[in-house]
Order: C-alpha cells, then structure tokens, then sequence
C-alpha cells in the first residue's frame, strides 16, 4: 500500500512538471545602432547545459549565416551561444529556457568586451585629446578630426567653430568604446584602402592601421556626432 502510495505522488509530481517546448528567433545584428555595416558571421556554436547541441553553419551555396535563423522544439535547459566577433573575441551569450515561448536572440558580430589600457579618452583628466582620421584609397582621400576636453572632472566636444559642447557620462561613453574598438582592429590587411587613426594627446601621437575594409568605425562615429548634435 505504502509503494503504491509513494508511486501515486511520484506521478502526480510528474505531471505536474512543465513540458517546455520552446523556439529560438536568432538575429544577427549589430550592437552598435550606428554601425550600418553587415558584418557576416560563419559559424555560431549553440550548447545545452554545457554539452554541443547544434552547430550552425552558412549552407552551401550561401557565403555567410543568414542573418535570421530559426530552431524550434527548444527543450528547457541553459543555452549557449558561442562565436568570433570581427575583432577576433570570443563571445558567448547565455540564455535560460524555462517557459514554452519564442526566445529573441541578438548575436553581435561587432561586440567588443575586451577593454584597451591605453584607452586616452577614457583616462581624459584636466587636458585635451584629439582623433585625427585619414582615409586614402585609388580613388579618394579623406581628413578628418575630433577633439575631446576634460576640465574639473567634465567633458566636452570641441566643435567647428571651436566652441565648447558639453557632454554627458553616457556621450563620454560611447567615445571611449569607439576608441576602444580602434584600438582592437586586427592587424591583417590587404585592402587597397588604408584608413589611419592617430590619437593625440600630451604632445605625443599614437597611430592604428586599418587595412582590413572590414570596419566603418569613423563613420559611424560622425553619425553618432550628428544625431546628437555634437559637429
């Protein structure tokens, strides 16, 4: 009687577990919202509760992964998803499914975690920096600068006019993450355009090479001026 008392409850626990059947909608994009440039991925590996459950590969007709992709019959368990940024990084996105719903995954081949030390506008005390960009390829040229003040612990956006704009932690933030992902451009090249970013600051220059035509960093930067009205 005890046993069959025992294998009721058990049953009943049972039943009363939830059958999670889930679906993921994976969207490959960027995180940078200025950043118009599509940057392919090929390959995303997806693990379930530390264990290899899919790898996801461009087919084979197609150079790159789609830039939506979609898995149903999502069992409950902690996720993973593994992949190389085009800065070389490694990533992994965690996700936890627990409820029968549709999961929206952003996988950012433009996410950058690693922090630079010899960030200089993110160490700006009491001085000015400025970002020269120059541009050269077969058929154009291109100059242009930015300048950023630090005096009493705020900042500022010298602008065209040679005016002083002050700026926000969070405008300040997003310089130095700017920064940060020049600094981490890799160094392989080959591109028929070469684009130099040269940092300024303290009567010293330091200068990044991007022979890769795989980065848009300038411009998306100019648009983010633009858009909060810092030119």
């Amino acid at each position: 009687m005890r046993n069959l008392l025992l294998l009721l409850i058990l049953n009943f626990m049972i039943s009363c577990q939830k059958n999670v059947i889930a679906n993921f909608d994976i969207h490959i994009e960027n995180s940078d919202f200025y950043d118009y440039r599509q940057h392919d991925l090929y390959k995303i590996e997806v693990y379930k509760d530390n264990k290899v459950f899919k790898i996801l590969e461009p087919e084979e007709v197609a150079f790159s992964l789609d830039p939506n992709i979609k898995l149903d019959s999502i069992q409950e368990g902690e996720y993973s998803f593994v992949y190389e940024s085009i800065f070389g990084e490694k990533i992994k996105k965690k996700i936890k499914v627990d409820d029968s719903k549709t999961y929206r995954i952003s996988i950012n081949p433009d996410l950058l975690i690693k922090k630079n030390k010899k960030s200089i506008f993110g160490n700006l005390k009491n001085s000015e920096a400025k970002l020269v960009f120059e541009s050269r390829g077969c058929f154009h040229q291109k100059k242009d600068s930015i300048e950023m003040v630090n005096r009493d612990n705020k900042y500022y956006i010298r602008k065209k006019n040679g005016s002083l704009k002050p700026i926000d932690k969070t405008i300040w933030a997003y310089f130095v993450k700017t920064e940060n992902k020049i600094r981490e451009i890799p160094k392989n090249g080959g591109c028929t355009t070469r684009d130099d970013y040269i940092f300024y600051h303290k009567g010293k220059s330091d200068t990044i090479n991007d022979g890769t035509c795989e980065f848009s960093i300038w411009f998306s930067l100019k648009d983010y001026m633009k858009n909060n009205k810092l030119q």
